[in-house]
């Protein structure tokens, strides 16, 4: 059987056949690149795009003084460039809740209302809703369909507006989430990695304005507040007292300003060291502010910088009381909106109670108290400045009136402390411009009429009102701490001057360390200076070294130098006043206890510190007519013979006082009947015209 010839293509239609594929393998080519391209266009135009929007939006954030103000700027940025049609923000508190800020921003009010003003009102809990979730898990979260999301709080509302899909990023400052922001659409939403990469990034620059926002709040924080009790500082004290006295009504009223020193502090302070100082002022600072909170009905919180005033109840402003440290160990509460003056008083007494229970310091238990001083305001006050100098001045009036105290400003304290300031600041000028003097009142034998010594009396040569007597203003310097330096000019200036007499009379010298010369004892024949020193000099820790000191710096024989001290140093360390007498009396310094027979418990501290003399009170020797004092004083005097004890009687002003004294045995007197105090020449003039004189013997070591 023979096949049929096989019929061979022809080679040109071959060739057109082969042509034929090739062009449509290139047009297969063309077209795929021409998608490649296509996408990489598109790809390229979108990268353009939201490089752009994460460029406006990282400008704007840089010159944001806000978080929110910033969130409000990128949600209409974003929902435009988008295409989505709602975003609304929230902040976070301490990573447990996300709340609405009133930030958001809507493509089409008239559909979607409804469901903003629902995102406007609510509240989210970690992983409670979109937001929760962000909260619980900080990332990117999408629904692509509300309907069927059951974790979805606004669903209903978010059907009747057709809404169909959302989003939300969270707004990170390091670790923490400190905002998210959601977004929903009527469309789809797909989770895009370009989008979700831009949105992450936007995110990133917000965080860094919440970083920055929170820099400066918490710069304006320590700022404004103390940063060991957290309470508000004198500066923020200042702005909102200022603040809430320029909406005083017309009469003025409604305002009081307490102010709280601490009393027994400084000596807590002192024995325990500061930190258990500063923990006793956290633990009072707690403590005066739950007093506050009972008494105000809790409506003390304090308030930030820039926080509203108090609010109202039923149209009636509420009382609100601010607490500060303004300083130390001192206090102060604002209160605004009173409407029963009395509250001020109501709550100093329940501090009162609340800091006389004892504190737990470590393992030391104290007790402290606290001086107060209120002013309510009124029509005369010009500004807050003025309320609070004035509960100043009551404040320390009831520092003056003893422990615990608490004085309410009125006009008579008003003037009596402005003198009493008066008076302190004058003292300060006259310290300065050394405007005291020494007058000398002699000290008479009273058998022999010769002049043993001189007691140096202080007096200040005032400008204007002329030779201040002390009692006049060593009280106000006691009181300021000012007696130390007045008590010190006095000492040395004494000292100078009777060794200047000593220089003039000639007499017997004794050499800086207490050695004798060829002529005899130290001192002898020699007059010597008595000098009231202060209880709180007595008591400096170097006070026999500073003695010591004066001494080598004036020359005076210390035999020849006496100093008299009341028996409130005995009151105040009676263990450290027996050493610093002993030592006294070993370098030869006499020292007198004045006004005797007028303290706390005399002749207990005649048997246990080693006095020299004792001087009898001005007060015992003006009624030597009454049989009662005259007992009184031969009764001293047959005491002090028995105890080897020197005796001066002070303030002898009659010839009569002179002889009972004189009969009954007592050894020296002062007073305007033997000598009126005179200036320095006047008085040592007494020692020339009266001859030689002579002494009692310095103590025995």
């Amino acid at each position: 059987m023979k096949h049929a010839p096989i019929a061979l293509p022809d080679p040109a239609t071959a060739r057109i056949e082969r042509l034929e594929r090739q062009l449509v393998r290139e047009r297969k080519a063309r077209l795929a690149a021409e998608v490649i391209a296509e996408d990489g266009l598109r790809a390229l135009y979108e990268s353009k795009r939201y490089l752009a929007l994460l460029q406006r939006i990282t400008e704007r954030a840089n010159k944001a003084d806000t978080l929110v103000e910033a969130l409000s700027f990128t949600l209409g940025e974003i929902c435009a460039e988008l295409g989505w049609d709602f975003g609304n923000a929230y902040l976070v508190r301490s990573m447990q809740e996300a709340v609405p800020c009133n930030c958001w921003h809507v493509a089409n009010p008239e559909h979607l209302m409804p469901f903003v003003e629902a995102s406007r009102e609510l509240s989210f809990a970690r992983g409670v809703g979109l937001p929760g979730r962000v909260l619980a898990e900080p990332r990117p979260w999408w629904i692509e369909d509300v309907r069927t999301d059951t974790n979805f709080q606004r669903h209903d509302v978010a059907i009747d507006c057709r809404v169909v899909a959302g989003c939300a990023f969270p707004v990170m400052a390091g670790s923490e989430v400190v905002a998210i922001y959601e977004f929903f659409s009527r469309k789809g939403i797909e989770a895009e990695p370009a989008v979700v990469e831009t949105i992450a990034q936007i995110g990133i620059q917000l965080g860094r304005v919440a970083e920055r926002e929170q820099a400066r709040e918490a710069l304006m924080r320590d700022a404004l507040h103390d940063p060991l009790t957290t309470l508000p500082n004198r500066v923020l004290l200042h702005e909102r007292a200022s603040s809430a006295f320029s909406r005083l009504p017309r009469n003025a009223k409604g305002l009081a300003v307490l102010v709280i020193d601490l009393d027994g502090f400084k000596a807590v302070n002192d024995k325990l060291g500061h930190h258990a100082g500063d923990c006793l002022l956290v633990a009072t600072a707690a403590r005066l502010r739950d007093a506050i909170d009972e008494c105000v009905g809790g409506e003390s919180v304090v308030r930030g910088p820039t926080e509203t005033p108090a609010g109202t109840r039923n149209g009636i402003a509420r009382p609100q009381a601010t607490l500060a440290r303004t300083g130390g160990d001192e206090f102060v509460v604002l209160m605004e909106n009173l409407r029963d003056d009395r509250l001020p008083q109501t709550v100093a007494a329940q501090l009162h109670a609340e800091l006389d229970l004892p504190f737990s310091v470590g393992r030391d238990e104290v007790t402290i108290g606290a001086s107060i001083g209120i002013a309510h305001s009124n029509p005369h006050y010009r500004d807050y400045d003025e309320v609070q100098r004035d509960a100043d001045l009551a404040m320390y009036q009831a520092k003056a009136s003893g422990r615990g105290k608490t004085v309410t400003f009125n006009h008579a304290l008003g003037t009596a402390v402005r003198m009493r300031m008066a008076l302190e600041r004058d003292l300060r000028e006259a310290i300065r411009d050394n405007q005291f003097v020494l007058h000398y009142q002699a000290i008479i034998d009273l058998a022999s009429g010769g002049i043993e010594g001189f007691e140096a009396l202080v007096r200040w040569n005032h400008p204007w009102r002329g030779l201040v007597p002390p009692g006049d203003f060593i009280p106000t310097a006691e009181a300021t701490g000012l007696i130390m330096f007045i008590g010190d000019w006095v000492l040395r200036e004494a000292c100078r001057a009777i060794a200047r007499l000593h220089a003039q009379l000639g007499g017997t010298r004794q050499d800086n360390s207490g050695r004798l010369d060829n002529r005899g004892t130290p001192g002898a024949d020699l007059p010597f200076v008595a000098v009231n020193i202060a209880p709180q000099q007595f008591l400096l820790p170097d006070f026999v070294p500073y003695l010591r000191g004066v001494i080598m710096e004036t020359g005076v024989p210390p035999s020849c130098l006496k100093l008299e001290v009341t028996e409130g140093v005995a009151v105040l360390d009676a263990e450290r006043t027996r050493r610093v007498l002993e030592n006294c009396r070993e370098i030869g310094i006499r020292v007198g206890l004045d006004d005797f027979g007028t303290g706390y418990s005399s002749l207990s501290y005649l048997h246990s510190l080693p006095f020299d003399s004792i001087k009898i009170d001005r007060a015992f020797v003006a009624a030597l007519d009454k049989p009662k004092s005259r007992k009184i004083v031969r009764t001293i005097l047959d005491l002090a013979g028995n105890l080897d004890l020197t005796v001066v009687a002070e303030g002898i002003e009659t010839a009569d006082q002179q002889a009972a004294l004189t009969a009954m045995g007592c050894g020296m007197g002062q007073g305007f009947l033997l000598s009126v105090p005179l200036i320095e020449a006047e008085a040592f003039d007494l020692v020339h015209a009266s001859g030689p004189v002579t002494t009692d013997r310095p103590p025995s070591s």
